[in-house]
């Protein structure tokens, strides 16, 4: 079975009522969990003028007490960031508010900025990340924690109170190329795929994940992390949806994370994105592509973006949410 989550907009636009946001993003949770998505996911990152929101701990926390029976679950929580046993103690008590629902999404990060904030460097993310999950692990699970690494070392570290679930919640791993689909096949309970490569680019990479999970004997479970919209047809989608979109993937360029041959940001258009990498149009638009990606690369689960800074609007999101869970979710079960 395929299920679907809500990878949700923390980035606020210029001048936007921050108290406000978050209570549309209450609404956004309890609405998906009305109409069948099963998880709700929250982001980070760090200096941003706007005020994107930097906490997804916290904000799990508000959505915690206010929903019932969705997953709430961090998209991603940038773990180099944090000491571990803080996430360990944190997690563990959203788990404990929730009853069970918390899931725990770290990811390497990438943007200097949210590094210098916390005078660390970008070049020792990754061991601060590989020790980071294994201290998280063995606190949410062992009695007394021993460790010594290259950057963390504990002593009789005892994490209580412990969370809800057994063993732990889950630990789903960000990742983007070679190194990283394997360190997620050794160190993850899941694999969550960024959102922008195509079928031919992440299907060998899902596959060296899967090999790796099951070399490690893990199981392996793929979470598809997609940007898109549903409306009664293809056009409304896309005249909904376009103007947000473009603007969120001009921020990513800016960043010089993507799209090395645009030169200008008014030359990244929707057809330079592709209606092949988003889950765009109609409910049988959607069907067809998350069939497609369920078929090239085994996703189980996928994680909608039905918002960015300059929309849609807050009303929109919600029509579309509705929407989907009625017309689109229930083809899956």
């Amino acid at each position: 079975m395929i299920t679907f989550g809500i990878m949700s907009n923390n980035q606020p636009a210029m001048g936007a009522d921050l108290p406000r946001m978050v209570d549309e993003l209450i609404e956004e949770a309890q609405t998906a969990e009305r109409h069948g998505f099963e998880t709700f996911f929250v982001n980070e990152h760090h200096q941003e003028p706007a005020g994107y929101f930097p906490s997804p701990l916290v904000l799990l926390s508000a959505l915690a007490a206010r929903t019932s029976t969705i997953r709430l679950g961090t998209g991603i929580l940038v773990l180099p960031l944090y000491h571990p046993t803080r996430v360990a103690e944190d997690g563990a008590m959203i788990d404990i508010i929730s009853r069970g629902r918390f899931v725990l999404g770290v990811g390497l990060g990438y943007q200097e900025g949210d590094f210098a904030a916390f005078g660390l460097r970008v070049s020792e993310r990754v061991s601060l990340f590989e020790e980071g999950v294994e201290i998280i692990k063995r606190a949410w699970t062992e009695e007394k924690v021993a460790f010594a690494g290259k950057r963390y070392t504990l002593r009789d570290v005892r994490v209580t109170p412990r969370p809800v679930q057994k063993p732990r919640p889950p630990i789903w791993v960000a990742a983007l190329g070679d190194e990283a689909m394997k360190r997620a096949g050794r160190v993850g309970d899941a694999l969550l795929c960024d959102s922008f490569q195509l079928p031919a680019r992440l299907k060998p990479r899902v596959e060296l994940y899967r090999a790796t999970a099951e070399s490690r004997g893990h199981p392996a479970k793929v979470v598809m992390f997609r940007e898109g919209f549903v409306a009664p047809t293809r056009e409304q989608a896309i005249q909904e949806y376009e103007e947000g979109l473009l603007s969120t993937h001009r921020y990513y360029w800016r960043q010089g994370s993507y799209y090395g041959d645009i030169k200008r940001a008014e030359d990244l258009t929707l057809q330079r994105i592709s209606l092949d990498r988003l889950i765009l149009g109609s409910p049988a638009d959607c069907i067809e592509k998350i069939q497609m990606w369920h078929r090239e690369v085994g996703a189980e689960h996928f994680l909608i973006r039905f918002r960015h800074p300059a929309g849609p609007a807050h009303v929109s999101v919600l029509a579309a949410i509705k929407l989907f869970g009625e017309e689109v979710i229930p083809e899956f079960r």
